[in-house]
């Protein structure tokens, strides 16, 4: 491929990046996974400039004096912008993964080993040149190494990739499920892209590929972000209606509705402030979240409104009565922390009838929380 029309097709993936990155950055409030995503965007951006910027400097204008250093110096650049990329990819699908935050400095700590060996091979390579050099005639050479780099990656992201398509088949929430699948799709365009290197330099097939899905995750979070509430990071409102429509015709064992409320909400914003209230609302969460994760099918959860949160389940009433006991002993560890106050909630569980909708089922979960509330006041 020529090296002008080579250069044009960098280019036009700055571009596109650069934009996705503009309206990431500028978005009213950002998720832990949208934070990932926005770091991803950013490696690959530089990756994309720095190839660009080698193939003006290598191909297109040459200075003599400065052409070897400014090539190794945009292709190494170019290599350790793209492990940087891979590493927040894969930080991006354990968010997604978790649900939530990353996890602990040990989950944090190990994530950041394969990142630290991928980095190696392109800085080691400035003393052996065995991943890439250039000719007399400045022309980009690949070695034995670029492969170990590029499987290495593959290896590392497609571990990743096969988690997300395993915690898919608990899923129960088609939409979700879906974003999760296209997560999971990332090593297939490194795969591509790999293959179709084997034609040469002359073919930009990494930067293409990578591009397409970068595109794709970001539809995917921008999807995913308007069905999940801001605040919580739990399914909203809007998601659960079309959920319950859904799953009332599609679904294999009993469904119920456990509708929780936060008791003494009022009290705790009242006493301590609506951000203390907030913050209560994101831990209460957190728990229903951890709570519901061994189950399978993977129980939906969704913040019905102000303090009222709605999870559906499948399986027996014994299945309800542990998850119900579960919520209840991890409030109960929550509440020995540092918190000013306890968090306690009232549940109500209705079982789903053959004449039901989805409304008839809400009801009926809301008339039996509210039974147990008005017995606590007695």
């Amino acid at each position: 491929m020529d090296a002008i029309l080579y250069a044009e097709v960098y280019l036009i993936c700055i571009i596109v990046a650069g934009l996705l990155l503009f309206w990431t950055v500028h978005r009213d409030s950002m998720s832990t996974s949208e934070l990932w995503l926005k770091h991803m965007l950013t490696c690959f951006l530089l990756n994309f400039i720095s190839n660009f910027l080698f193939t003006l400097f290598n191909r297109v204008f040459v200075i003599e004096s400065l052409v070897t250093v400014l090539s190794y110096g945009f292709k190494t650049a170019y290599f350790v912008t793209l492990v940087l990329g891979v590493y927040f990819w894969c930080g991006y699908a354990e968010v997604e993964l978790k649900q939530g935050a990353l996890g602990n400095k040990k989950t944090r700590m190990l994530m950041r080993l394969p990142l630290v060996l991928g980095l190696m091979i392109p800085a080691v390579n400035l003393y052996n040149h065995w991943m890439f050099d250039f000719s007399p005639t400045h022309a980009y050479q690949r070695h034995i190494m670029f492969r170990v780099e590029m499987w290495y990656l593959l290896l590392l992201s497609s571990i990743n990739s096969i988690r997300l398509l395993r915690h898919t088949r608990g899923e129960s929430d088609p939409s979700q499920r879906s974003h999760l699948r296209l997560t999971a799709s990332f090593p297939l365009f490194i795969l591509a892209a790999l293959i179709l290197s084997y034609a040469g330099e002359a073919v930009p097939v990494i930067c293409v590929a990578i591009m397409v899905e970068l595109l794709c995750l970001y539809m995917g979070t921008i999807q995913h972000q308007i069905s999940v509430d801001k605040l919580t990071q739990v399914n909203n409102r809007q998601n659960l209606i079309g959920f319950m429509n859904y799953k009332l015709k599609n679904h294999e064992g009993t469904l119920y509705l456990l509708m929780i409320d936060l008791d003494y909400f009022k009290s705790i914003n009242d006493t301590y402030g609506h951000l203390e209230g907030d913050r209560a609302l994101v831990q209460l969460s957190k728990v229903l979240k951890n709570a519901c994760g061994p189950y399978l099918p993977r129980p939906y959860i969704a913040r019905y409104g102000g303090d009222e949160f709605i999870i559906i389940m499948e399986g027996g009433e014994k299945d309800v009565e542990t998850l119900c006991g579960t919520i209840r002993d991890m409030l109960t560890e929550l509440n020995r922390g540092p918190n000013p106050y306890d968090i306690q909630v009232s549940i109500g569980v209705a079982k789903w009838q053959e004449d039901m909708d989805h409304k008839a089922l809400i009801a009926a979960a809301d008339a039996e929380l509210y039974k147990i509330k008005r017995a606590r006041t007695k």
